[in-house]
């Protein structure tokens, strides 16, 4: 079913004086919207795993104390491993 057909059928079950129910539909409509968004892929890692907000947050909080603890390779030690490679 394309988005418009979709969206007509909606508005006309919309199509009613019935308080409770509208507002039934309301209270869905806004806990699914809430719940897509907290959901929502924003970054994927260098692996294609996708990551929500909150993962992608908590990678990035990962990595930032790792390298304040001194946990991370330097371009000049990444060039002499490099070098050991062949």
């Amino acid at each position: 079913m394309e988005a418009v057909e979709l969206r007509n059928k909606i508005i006309q079950l919309l199509n009613t004086d019935n308080v409770g129910y509208l507002k039934d539909i309301f209270e869905f409509a806004e806990k699914k919207k809430q719940s897509s968004s907290e959901n929502a892929v924003v970054a994927h890692t260098i692996k294609g795993k996708p990551l929500t907000k909150e993962m992608y947050v908590k990678q990035i909080k990962d990595a930032d104390a790792s390298i304040t603890a001194g946990e991370y390779t330097t371009a000049e030690d990444l060039e002499k491993e490099v070098r050991n490679w062949q």
